[in-house]
């Protein structure tokens, strides 16, 4: 039985798959300019190196590294104002609070008002590392901005307080996009009638005046 032939596509030309999809009907969105989308790429690549650098070199990874960083800002502080103020879910805090505390740099202890509260606080060896770690933390901005001009940076950090600010939990991104477009009703297609009921005129015009006979 003779094999079937491949048909083969000449360089630069487009084959099966891409004609599929560039037949594809209806919107396409481009992520090379989608802002959710190169922000969330941005902040997945700075996270990635981050921890690489701070595991490496201290043992502890991006996450672990935040809550040293907030913590070293405050005497005493408690878990869900952690979250709240580093927007961590609650299970990356409690796992990685529990790796600090086993490497002995924080202390977590009841609140004597309160037993089902925790204070948390840094130990004198967590103290010495948040103090080690800050300016590793500004030399690393300070090269990751090396390109950019004063002015450029203080409007892109506005720019970031501004977009925070417009999705807050009940702010202007919830569930359902504000402006989007009305999604027009499903079109009714009715079956197609058999061909015996399809009468002609003069068909039907013959049916009356037999009747009438």
């Amino acid at each position: 039985m003779p094999r079937p032939s491949k048909t083969r596509h000449a360089a630069g030309e487009p084959g099966p798959a891409c004609n599929l999809l560039c037949d594809m009907p209806g919107p396409v969105l481009d992520l090379s300019s989608h802002i959710a989308t190169k922000v969330a790429i941005l902040a997945n690549r700075l996270s990635r190196a981050a921890s690489r650098y701070y595991r490496k070199r201290y043992g502890i990874g991006v996450v672990e590294w935040r809550l040293v960083m907030f913590i070293g800002q405050v005497v005493e502080t408690r878990a869900n104002r952690i979250c709240s103020e580093t927007e961590l879910d609650k299970g990356a805090v409690s796992r990685s609070l529990a790796v600090l505390q086993r490497l002995g740099l924080v202390r977590i202890e009841e609140d004597g008002a309160d037993s089902r509260r925790n204070n948390i606080t840094l130990t004198p060896k967590g103290r010495r590392l948040h103090d080690e770690m800050v300016p590793i933390a500004l030399d690393r901005q300070s090269e990751l901005v090396a390109s950019l001009t004063q002015t450029e940076i203080e409007t892109f950090v506005e720019l970031i307080d501004r977009l925070q600010a417009s999705i807050a939990d009940d702010g202007l991104l919830g569930d359902e996009p504000t402006h989007s477009s009305p999604v027009p009703p499903p079109r009714s297609h009715q079956p197609p009638r058999a061909a015996s009921d399809r009468a002609t005129p003069r068909r039907r015009r013959g049916a009356q005046l037999a009747r009438q006979d």
